[in-house]
């Protein structure tokens, strides 16, 4: 009997010292992806205007600047890429706003006019093709965006503006800065592809490994 007091004792104290102890800190197996872009050097682009009597005149414009994205490719394993507010890809003096949207693979991008004239929005790349005609101030038009890959794009009336839509299978991107720089937090360790896009320089797709903490360096060149 007296050994079976003990023991209990013994136990009643093991679990009130647990109880007071404090909890262990939890870690978050995720890393980050640090990286930087090296762009070739390019000519600026500039484009004829198609209909000189249209707004902006007859003389040539500067191309509509996209900015580069550094994404993974394909899915990611309990990750998926969230879905927010219908996105919106408006024309306004006579540009995308914004330049480049990206977005999860399903989701439905309104295209708004808000310029006192007629544009006609299209794109013919093959992740997904469509024209949208042309349409007045105040009207939108939509499009559903239901496979991953990289969309361009453009205006029929005016040649100069530009945009893109990238089309992603998990939350893990982020557009590449003025300097070269990107960074991807939060990323489950393992191996991955990552992609970096530019609009007229392409894509290369490199692979990396992602540590459980701390982060990984990728350095590319386009």
């Amino acid at each position: 009997m007296l050994r079976l007091r003990s023991a209990a004792a013994l136990a009643a104290a093991l679990l009130a010292s647990a109880a007071l102890a404090p909890p262990a800190p939890a870690h978050d197996a995720a890393g980050t992806i640090q990286g930087h872009v090296t762009f070739s050097r390019m000519a600026p682009q500039r484009v004829a205007n198609r209909y000189p009597g249209a707004a902006g005149g007859g003389a040539p414009h500067a191309a509509g600047s996209v900015p580069a994205v550094a994404y993974l490719v394909g899915p990611v394993a309990g990750a998926r890429a969230a879905a927010g507010a219908r996105p919106q890809l408006m024309q306004r003096d006579t540009s995308f706003r914004p330049p480049v949207l990206v977005i999860p693979v399903g989701t439905a991008v309104e295209f708004p006019n808000g310029d006192p004239f007629f544009h006609n929005v299209f794109s013919y790349s093959s992740t997904k093709r469509f024209d949208l005609g042309r349409y007045p101030r105040g009207e939108s038009r939509t499009v559903v965006f239901d496979k991953a890959g990289v969309v361009k794009v453009y205006c029929e009336i005016h040649q100069w503006m530009r945009s893109a839509v990238v089309v992603v299978e998990n939350p893990f991107h982020d557009q590449v800065g003025a300097d070269g720089s990107f960074s991807i937090a939060g990323v489950p360790p393992g191996r991955y592809r990552l992609a970096v896009w530019d609009f007229d320089r392409g894509q290369r797709t490199v692979e990396v490994t992602v540590p459980a903490q701390g982060s990984a360096r990728v350095d590319v060149r386009l």
